[in-house]
């Protein structure tokens, strides 16, 4: 929806003539008027010009002066009343005013009859720009419309193109700014959409729709008029399917970049990237996704398998636009939890070139680290400052023997007479039954909160929560409790889902078999014993 209400006000340029009208009849009268932001001599204003094809009276000069916030600004207006003198297309030419010039204007005049349709014409008008024709089903296409309103109009409302198998979502938010079109003041507003074909072959886009009621009359007395509707020619949008020789994630786009950056950076060591790194110091990595004519919601989730000797913390990506790409952001913090070396792992993901017509494959290399101990981390006594230990160092005890008792011996006995009533109490308790160490915990029945997570991650297709939630089920009691046989088993399923989507001979991949596997799972019963033993503390 768009406001209520649109005024037109001033224009900020130097120097601008605007006319109420740019279509009239013959001899109809129409006011021309220049504007100047600033104090001007209007004696040097020559408008003999207009004598060749209009008539026109006496100038008619105005002067204000207004101060904001300390700043001081002058404005001067010139207002001509003029009239065409015959049929057909004629241009009020450019003034020069001192330093400044104002544009020449275009005045089409026609015959009385037609000049009431053709004024209503101009008033509103719906402009569109696609920024081309033909494309690959999921490639997008961008859409602008800009609406030129130049009459005061009552309940306003911009409707999104629409066709069958497009989807039409609007981008960003509207744009609003006035603008001169040929001496007339219009309100400009610029909207854009995204088109996302979404079958192949002829498809049309029916153009963007602009209604409202016209308000006749004056701010003081005004009425409704007519309904108002324009509506922009439609476009023909030729539309291809995915070859049949592609193979992966169907990416259509005619760029796409997949780049990366480590904190801190990492060094070349003979066109090996190695990095310096110590048990339980964070390593930060970058990836960015920079993709062009792609859906937000179509853009694939990265998934990055690493070796079980790191943890790894990933957050959740963040996209922003770019012009006509989308870039994607994704950052992991990756800590090593043992010494020796590492390899991370590499990234890789297919597309299809629609400038080329070729399937192309874009990586970002691995790194290797060179993990040494960490005595800080090692070291379970810290460091105080000497004041500190100070504190630490015992003082030195004096002993003192005392040759009178007094009345402690006494108490101290009956405290022990009451201990043994009530031990005696105690053991004439009836035993309680023990549950035996191995019978099963109900509780424990049930999968941990990670292999619930992993079945939704799976169910779900979402490789990157796959992932992650699958090396947290790894380190609960319950992932040793099932059977290798069924592990190895679910390994190999979780490797297959992770080729289908990022690997260079990706194919289709079903979840139906991994869901079955994390179901046999969650049947597995932890011994009371095992579930209730600590895991050893990791970095």
């Amino acid at each position: 929806m768009l406001m209520a209400s649109l005024p037109l006000s001033a224009s900020a340029a130097d120097a601008v003539a605007t006319v109420s009208k740019n279509m009239v009849a013959i001899n109809e009268p129409f006011q021309l008027t220049l504007s100047i932001n600033d104090s001007v001599d209007t004696d040097d204003l020559d408008l003999i010009p207009l004598a060749e094809n209009f008539t026109y009276g006496r100038p008619s000069v105005s002067n204000s002066t207004s101060i904001i916030n300390g700043d001081m600004t002058r404005k001067t207006e010139i207002r001509v009343a003029v009239a065409a003198k015959a049929i057909g297309v004629f241009t009020i030419p450019s003034f020069q005013i001192e330093d400044y010039a104002t544009q020449p204007i275009r005045i089409n005049v026609v015959e009385a009859s037609q000049r009431a349709k053709q004024a209503d014409d101009q008033s509103i008008q719906v402009n569109v720009r696609l920024d081309r024709q033909s494309g690959y089903i999921g490639e997008t296409f961008t859409y602008n419309v800009e609406l030129l309103i130049g009459t005061r109009v009552d309940s306003p409302a911009l409707q999104a193109p629409f066709g069958d198998g497009l989807t039409v979502e609007q981008i960003g938010e509207d744009q609003q700014a006035e603008t001169v079109r040929n001496g007339r003041r219009y309100i400009a507003i610029q909207r854009q959409y995204q088109i996302t074909p979404n079958q192949a072959g002829e498809l049309t886009l029916n153009g963007a729709v602009f209604t409202g009621t016209k308000v006749e009359g004056n701010r003081w007395n005004s009425t409704l008029g007519l309904p108002i509707s324009r509506q922009a020619k439609a476009e023909t949008l030729s539309i291809k399917g995915q070859p049949a020789d592609y193979n992966g994630l169907w990416l259509p786009t005619p760029s796409l970049t997949l780049s990366q950056r480590w904190e801190p950076e990492v060094s070349d060591v003979a066109g090996s990237a190695e990095q310096a790194a110590k048990v339980g110091d964070p390593i930060t990595r970058f990836i960015a996704l920079r993709i062009e004519n792609i859906a937000q919601s179509a853009i694939p989730n990265l998934s990055v398998t690493y070796p079980s000797r790191v943890r790894v913390y990933s957050e959740k990506p963040e996209y922003r636009q770019d012009g006509d790409a989308t870039i994607m952001t994704m950052k992991q913090v990756i800590i090593p939890r043992e010494v020796g070396d590492v390899s991370l792992p590499s990234v890789s993901i297919n597309w299809f070139n629609t400038t080329t017509g070729k399937q192309e494959t874009s990586a970002i290399s691995g790194l290797t680290l060179k993990v040494a101990p960490n005595d800080e981390v090692q070291s379970t006594q810290p460091i105080l400052p000497n004041n500190e230990q100070a504190l630490l160092t015992p003082a030195p005890v004096t002993t003192k023997v005392i040759t009178h008792a007094g009345y402690w011996p006494w108490a101290t006995g009956a405290f022990a007479l009451l201990w043994l009533v009530t031990l005696a109490l105690y053991l004439r308790k009836p035993k309680q039954v023990a549950i035996p160490a191995n019978v099963a915990v109900a509780s424990l029945h049930s999968s941990t909160s990670a292999l619930s997570a992993l079945e939704a991650a799976v169910a779900e297709n979402d490789a990157v929560n796959v992932a992650a939630t699958y090396r947290q089920w790894q380190q609960e009691t319950h992932f040793n409790a099932v059977p290798q046989v069924l592990r190895d088993s679910i390994d190999a399923e979780v490797s297959t889902m992770m080729a289908s989507r990022y690997s260079a001979e990706s194919t289709e991949w079903e979840n139906r078999t991994l869901l079955g596997l994390l179901k046999q799972a969650r049947a597995v019963k932890v011994n009371a014993k095992e579930a209730s033993s600590l895991k050893g503390l990791v970095p």
